[in-house]
């Protein structure tokens, strides 16, 4: 591996830990979000009240056959809020159909009444009362919602079955209302993502659903129980892919669009505290739990209680075990302080006694402290004159050899004048090498002498493949180790140190600038930890 890559794998291995926490503080961000919009909840539901009397007023002043539309606003005000209310305003709407006589509106008024009916829990109805419902001589506008309620219905009870080989033949029969559905939805529209997007999901082709209901987000004109519902299902799709913290994310931005939009017919607020129940967000689950089981009662979907009450006794059960917890930590804490202070007293009786042996002690420990600062001073001393007179003897021999090859190349000269062939020939520049050759390896053994451990903590200055080549490698110093050994001897002239090893200064520079690069510290602080070796 070079160092590019191993400078790569370094990144991602120190930065993965920093993408755990961004994402940990991603749903964190969501849930104090949450948290304010709870805190508005009477404020949203005052707008849907206000706007529910207005809808009231408004019919008032109509005559019984323009107030259809008004009743049906008036439905879809109910119909994610307050069960009996929607269900006794859908029942006036199919009344109201068949005084006008209408084949669309009872088609409307009917499907409206079975999304009453599987919000409550009561399959069996919804699927009696889509039985009812006949198309012929309807528009496109009512085929698209009964092919819309159909397969809602069936989706909904392939969730509450669970059980194979039904839960597949729901989804099938979904899938096939959906398909009729898709022919009367603009391609690209919300509706027909939204469609597509649900059929991808109980199909379980999780990545296509993903990316469906996200472009279904980014639509403009999308209304909050809308945006609420499809947060839910990413929430549900990520869950299902065991990625807790983007389900968290999804399903608390679903649960802030249910509160402001005042619906009470929801599952994501629930299904959210559960998983905070898991992460150990005891307080936040109990909270979130409550006002689920508040918003199931007002609303008043039984199945949705009976799921709500299964799981508040164990979040509340384990939260009286942490508050019982914390009581006997505060029981166990205050014997152990009462200890502590008796210990405390007797600690103090019992230093009291060793006072006066301590003081004669510290007289001694002052005169030996005294003989050690002495010899601690005359052992810094030798170390210096020591590494000195390394640096410099080392120095001499590389001037006497530079000396030696001057005298060489005259005597080669003069001899070559008089064309001494065999004397000339006898004198090789060989011979020179293999002595400074000669010298270095004695600079090396009596380096290593004085510093055993150079090369182990060398290499520890650097990434760990380097490391492996300086421990498999001879026990010798390379032209790089040669250079900071020099160094930690205390010649830091860079001539001096290209004169010992016959290269020029630029070379030397350009050796430690490369060595200090490789390493894992800092540039500037590289030859203060080659001096503390």
């Amino acid at each position: 591996m070079n160092t590019k890559k191993r400078l790569y794998l370094f990144i991602i291995l120190l930065t993965l830990p920093l993408f755990c926490v961004a994402s940990h503080e991603n749903w964190e961000k969501q849930l104090d979000e949450l948290d304010n919009s709870l805190g508005q909840r009477k404020y949203y539901e005052d707008q849907k009240l206000k706007r529910i009397k207005q809808l009231k007023k408004q019919l008032v002043s109509l005559p019984p056959s323009k107030q259809f539309d008004i009743n049906r606003k008036l439905f879809k005000e109910y119909s994610s809020y307050q069960y009996d209310s929607a269900y006794n305003c859908a029942h006036h709407l199919i009344d109201e159909a068949i005084k006008l006589k209408n084949r669309d509106y009872e088609v409307e008024a009917r499907c409206d009444l079975v999304f009453c009916l599987l919000s409550a829990g009561l399959y069996t109805e919804a699927f009696n009362e889509l039985r009812e419902i006949r198309m012929e001589g309807t528009t496109a506008t009512a085929r698209k919602l009964y092919f819309t309620m159909a397969s809602r219905l069936y989706y909904d009870v392939s969730d509450y079955t669970r059980t194979e080989p039904y839960q597949s033949r729901y989804v099938k029969q979904a899938g096939v209302y959906t398909d009729s559905l898709l022919h009367y939805l603009p391609k690209g529209s919300p509706d027909w993502l939204y469609a597509v997007g649900m059929r991808d999901m109980k199909e379980r082709r999780y990545e296509a659903c993903l990316d469906t209901f996200k472009e279904f987000l980014e639509k403009k004109g999308v209304d909050v129980h809308q945006k609420a519902i499809v947060n839910s299902c990413v929430g549900w799709v990520y869950l299902y892919l065991k990625d807790n913290d983007q389900a968290m994310k999804y399903l608390a931005l679903a649960a802030i669009y249910d509160n402001k939009g005042a619906i009470r017919e929801t599952t994501a607020l629930c299904t959210l505290a559960n998983l905070l129940y898991k992460e150990g967000e005891i307080q936040r689950a109990t909270e979130y739990v409550r006002q689920s089981l508040a918003n199931a009662n007002f609303y008043g979907a039984r199945q949705r209680v009976i799921e709500v009450s299964g799981i508040l006794p164990i979040i509340e059960q384990d939260r009286f075990k942490i508050i019982q917890g914390q009581r006997n930590a505060i029981a166990v804490t205050a014997i152990i302080s009462v200890l502590f202070v008796i210990g405390l007293l007797m600690g103090w009786w019992f230093i009291r006694r060793q006072m006066k042996k301590l003081k004669k002690a510290q007289q001694t420990i002052a005169n030996r402290n005294k003989e050690l600062e002495a010899k601690n001073h005359q052992l810094e001393e030798v170390n210096n004159i020591k590494d000195e007179y390394i640096g410099r003897s080392f120095y001499i021999n590389s001037e006497y050899i530079n000396k030696v090859e001057k005298l060489y190349r005259t005597i080669d000269r003069k001899i070559a004048m008089r064309r001494y062939e065999e004397l000339r020939s006898s004198l090789k520049e060989s011979e020179l090498v293999a002595e400074r050759k000669s010298m270095f390896a004695d600079f090396d053994e009596t380096f290593l002498k004085l510093f055993p451990h150079f090369i182990e903590k060398y290499g520890k200055l650097f990434d760990e493949n380097d490391q492996k080549v300086l421990s498999d490698g001879p026990k010798q110093l390379t032209t790089e180790m040669r250079i900071f050994a020099l160094i930690r001897l205390g010649i830091n002239d860079s001539e001096r140190i290209a004169t010992f090893l016959n290269y020029s200064v630029h070379t030397i520079n350009t050796y430690k600038t490369r060595v200090k690069n490789r390493s894992r510290v800092e540039n500037d602080q590289f030859e203060q930890l080659i001096m503390d070796i």
